[in-house]
């Protein structure tokens, strides 16, 4: 078998990889309390775990707990275009701004990707089951390094499947060449004792011909198949239990994300719902881990949400992380999966966001958002004032000012879209019992794309005992700036 080299290559140890203390970095931020139901209790009370950090090190941290564990992980990586990604900041009830989410260019060339690629793949490998399965997310731009690479860390018999994820192009203009409109996904497994399920929710719609042929009677769905004898034609009935075929390894029958869709979370490179419906519903089973590394606007964690999969997700960026948890937080307002016509409904399960070697004193803002002439400025926090409402046992917070001492140095384009001071504040939550630790989340309002409206009063929180009590208010800013306060009030 051909092995794939590189520079840095020749460098690799795969024993610094496992950092037994590396666990110790993770910190719960905060942990949001879902619905209590059966999946929790047949899981020992798991928590599913949205982490900030850089996924390298979050993977040598879960080493330690999880080693052979995860049933199943999708990855969409960076595709080495040489490009930058944008997503969109929603300010107020009106605008957006545009900035960079992520910049897929790299000092060192193909080395350094592969290098980057190839360390990771290693830790997702170690984390999967035996029974486990990989999807890796690419397009022509790498794929055919990376399937040379993988053959080599999962070996050439552990791969499944090379599926082309065709869409339509959006506006292309070009002569000079055939116009790219697919992706590939690598589909690898841990051994030949993989999970694979025929569930009818995964199978791809009859063509038009033959839905257009299909008939109905007494006994059910039936076509006419043909064929003849003797020279006689011959046709004879044959019956349908499925609403569609079997999935090939050609999936033209999933559209991109466009913004006017539900699902739309403002960023350049989403994947749609029922990609990850499919993948999930075919290599795992009700209650499995399902991770996602470079988890990007939470396609894989609201999938496997709703699914009733059990999930981790994982990105470097404050911006990422937090869009994932807003999209976990209004799951309910989501299409249903399995009836994509109705909405979700439903609750989300409990969580915890955990931040990797998290400090309070870490502050920056990202370039894109200030005067290209302010890269060196200190920068204080931001603030925000409340008044608190108490009536015998009843409780409510009110956000009355937020000042970002900053905004003199940000981008003009960003800064002139901020007119009241709630144009600032992108969520809030407060935690009304805060007893140290990570702040449990009892109210939250926040904006999304599709719901840009924003509460400035929480709602009445009603205390069953008198007391003194510590109330946490976080308040995140549309930068993704974080500020938090603790009060004492006497109930």
């Amino acid at each position: 078998m051909p092995f794939l080299n590189w520079n840095k290559k020749l460098n690799f140890n795969p024993e610094k990889l496992y950092d037994k203390n590396l666990y110790k970095s993770l910190h719960t931020d905060e942990i949001h309390s879902g619905l209590k139901n059966l999946k929790e209790i047949a899981s020992d009370s798991w928590n599913n775990l949205l982490i900030q950090g850089d996924n390298k090190k979050v993977m040598q941290a879960l080493l330690k707990d999880l080693q052979g564990k995860i049933n199943l992980i999708y990855l969409d990586p960076p595709f080495f275009t040489g490009g930058h990604f944008h997503f969109k900041t929603f300010i107020g009830e009106k605008n957006i701004h545009v900035s960079k989410a992520y910049s897929d260019s790299w000092d060192g060339g193909i080395d350094t990707y592969l290098n980057f690629l190839y360390e990771r793949l290693f830790l997702m490998k170690e984390l999967l089951s035996k029974t486990g399965s990989i999807y890796l997310h690419l397009d022509w731009h790498i794929s055919h390094y990376i399937k040379i690479l993988l053959d080599e860390l999962f070996g050439e018999s552990n791969f499944r499947n090379e599926v082309i994820w065709a869409y339509p192009a959006a506006s292309v203009q070009t002569r000079k060449f055939f116009i790219r409109s697919y992706d590939t996904i690598f589909f690898y497994t841990k051994s030949d004792e993989y999970l694979f399920r025929d569930d009818p929710h995964i199978y791809m719609e009859y063509s038009n011909r033959v839905k257009s042929a299909l008939k109905k009677d007494e006994k059910g769905i039936f076509y006419y198949r043909g064929g003849s004898h003797n020279g006689k034609k011959l046709s004879r009935k044959v019956y349908v239990d499925a609403e569609g075929i079997f999935p090939r390894d050609v999936w033209n029958d999933i559209p991109y994300i466009r913004a006017n869709t539900k699902e739309y979370q403002g960023f350049s490179t989403q994947k749609p719902e029922r990609l990850l419906k499919r993948i999930i519903l075919a290599s795992s089973n009700e209650n499995d881990i399902v991770a996602d590394f470079f988890c990007g606007t939470g396609t894989t964690l609201a999938v496997a949400e709703k699914l009733g999969r059990r999930w981790i997700g994982c990105d470097i960026t404050a911006q990422s992380v937090h869009i994932c948890r807003k999209r976990i937080l209004d799951i309910k307002n989501s299409n249903d999966l399995l009836n994509w016509r109705n909405r979700y409904k439903k609750g989300y399960s409990s969580f915890k966001l955990l931040v990797m070697n998290h400090s309070k004193n870490d502050f920056h803002i990202p370039e894109e958002y200030i005067k290209s002439s302010d890269n060196n400025i200190s920068y204080e926090k931001p603030d925000f004032e409340t008044s608190i409402k108490v009536d015998d046992k009843a409780i409510q917070i009110k956000i009355t000012n937020y000042n970002a001492p900053y905004v003199n140095h940000l981008n003009p384009d960003l800064k002139q879209k901020i007119s009241h001071f709630s144009d600032w504040i992108d969520s809030w939550m407060v935690d009304f019992n805060y007893q140290g630790g990570p702040m449990n989340c009892d109210w939250v309002t926040y904006r999304n794309p599709k719901n840009r409206k924003l509460h400035l009063i929480s709602n009445n929180f009603l205390y069953k005992m008198s007391g003194t009590y510590t109330i946490k208010v976080k308040v995140i800013n549309i930068i993704g700036h974080q500020s938090e306060k603790e009060y004492s009030v006497k109930i």
